[in-house]
């Protein structure tokens, strides 16, 4: 019998297919280890980016990218690249100490294919906008 995936599962498989290296680490968290960030100032910097997936992914997407790399000041209110910015600490069970959370939920979700991938677009996006 086929089983049918579903949150942190699909999302890894998804990235996986793509040929991303994933780490499933339980309770629906995803990290991708030694993510090299393609486009913007901070182009070619190395960071392992943490994603909490929601149980119901692929309906509902994940709210936002950690990031295992100090870029701003904790800052909870603000637009971005500066804004709304915490301590991962406070938004996981895996991601503590040295991670922040970007709370950048994706703006579109219901409006394309709902996926991993297009996700990533998303995180692609964020960095390039920093």
């Amino acid at each position: 019998m086929n089983q049918i995936l579903v949150g942190g599962a699909l999302f890894a498989e998804q990235l996986r297919a793509a040929g991303m290296e994933v780490e499933e680490l339980g309770d629906e968290h995803i990290m991708i280890p030694g993510y090299r960030v393609p486009d913007g100032k901070l182009e070619g910097l190395v960071v392992d980016v943490g994603i909490v997936v929601p149980p119901d992914f692929p309906l509902s997407p994940p709210s936002g990218p950690h990031v295992h790399k100090l870029i701003h000041a904790n800052r909870s209110d603000g637009p971005h690249p500066h804004g709304h910015i915490h301590s991962s600490v406070e938004h996981s069970k895996h991601f503590g100490d040295g991670w922040q959370y970007w709370s950048r939920p994706h703006p579109n979700w219901t409006s394309g294919a709902r996926n991993a991938i297009r996700y990533m677009e998303h995180v692609r996006a964020l960095w390039e906008s920093q």
